[in-house]
């Protein structure tokens, strides 16, 4: 099958790894494939995240897959949006079988584009909450169910997701597919079996976030959280793993909070080694399509506290965690200093499972062969 992934950036958010990962496992079982994105320094990587990114699209690329970068598909909006519809128009010539569109632009953009196409779209999330103002997205309900109508199947990472967009009246239900984000679990429980052994089991790090340094994923709710953390535990500590667009804001207000001896921002690294020595995870997101890196810490066999948002909530419940409401600081940080059993650290690693690679690959493959007989 000849398969096109389009999608807005390529950086270590959790869109862009879940659509080059789904490429480099469809090249493994031997489909055609290609990725067509724009160019990603509207991200702002650091060099560690844009090597990580270069190392995975080195082995997309080594499995035969084809990059295909668009000039002018940017995410902000503007007059080069035309041009990149333009180019969307060219590659689409090349004639694919299936035209999988990923995230907001890019699926706009691919869908108005596309004629007689098979067209998968995957929104990861959705921009209707934490994003824009009332008028906006009111304005973007409205394409969004325009462009359902140009979309032979629709793809959700929870149920939740799923649900949110039927409520908005964006496609009906014999479209939706839920396919959770596809995780490496058996990698990562190795590599944390590993770094136990290692390291005996010692506990770093009171609580570990990993995600992009940007206003969505609600990093400064889990830094203003951790001042009362501290109130009753002075030597509490935890680390930050990412970059982005807010570091150096929250680096000020970690300062302004006296926090400096008990936040570290680790930038983009393994964050393995953290999650192998850490109490629990947090992640406070704004607005989350699923949270792929609640899934690796419940690999780890990590609890994991999180904010009450529509993706998160469906992932995490009491046997795994505690879902918060993130714009309570004294009640996140009751919930991270909890003292969580083994049986909370089992279940974890239990729920982790139904998240894996496979499971992703093997439900894309089916709304593929029925979209496209």
């Amino acid at each position: 099958m000849k398969i096109l992934h389009l999608i807005t950036r390529m950086d270590r958010g959790g869109s862009a790894v879940n659509t080059l990962l789904s490429g480099i496992e469809q090249c493994r079982a031997g489909h055609q494939v290609t990725l067509a994105y724009g160019p990603s320094f509207e991200s702002d990587m650091s060099l560690a995240e844009q090597t990580k990114v270069n190392e995975d699209v080195d082995t997309f690329k080594a499995l035969g897959g084809n990059i295909i970068i668009l000039p002018a598909m940017l995410r902000s909006m503007g007059k080069h949006d035309w041009q990149a519809y333009k180019q969307i128009k060219t590659l689409l010539l090349q004639g694919f079988d299936i035209v999988h569109t990923h995230t907001s632009k890019a699926g706009a953009l691919g869908r108005l584009a596309a004629k007689h196409e098979a067209i998968v779209h995957t929104p990861h999330g959705h921009v209707f909450h934490g994003y824009f103002g009332a008028l906006k997205t009111k304005i973007f309900i409205i394409i969004e169910r325009y462009l359902a109508r140009k979309t032979s199947a629709l793809i959700a990472l929870t149920k939740a997701e799923r649900d949110d967009h039927l409520t908005l009246s964006i496609g009906i239900a014999e479209q939706w597919h839920v396919i959770p984000s596809g995780v490496d679990i058996a990698h990562i429980e190795q590599q944390v079996q590993q770094l136990h052994r290692k390291n005996h089991h010692e506990i770093k790090w009171d609580a570990v976030s990993v995600g992009r340094l940007v206003p969505i994923k609600g990093m400064e709710r889990l830094v203003i959280a951790w001042a009362k953390v501290c109130e009753q535990k002075p030597d509490a500590q935890l680390a930050l793993i990412g970059d982005g667009e807010e570091r150096h804001a929250l680096e000020q207000l970690t300062n302004t909070l006296g926090l400096t001896e008990n936040i570290h921002f680790a930038g983009w690294t393994n964050p393995l080694p953290y999650l192998a020595s850490a109490h629990c995870f947090s992640l406070l997101s704004h607005n989350e399509g699923m949270g792929r890196a609640v899934v690796e810490a419940f690999a780890a066999g990590l609890p994991c506290v999180v904010s009450d948002v529509c993706g998160l909530r469906e992932l995490v419940d009491d046997d795994v965690g505690c879902v918060v409401n993130a714009e309570e600081p004294e009640k996140v940080a009751h919930a991270l200093l909890t003292k969580w059993h083994d049986k909370t650290r089992n279940a974890a690693k239990a729920r982790a499972q139904f998240y894996s690679v496979e499971t992703m690959i093997h439900g894309l493959e089916k709304v593929y062969q029925d979209v496209h007989p």
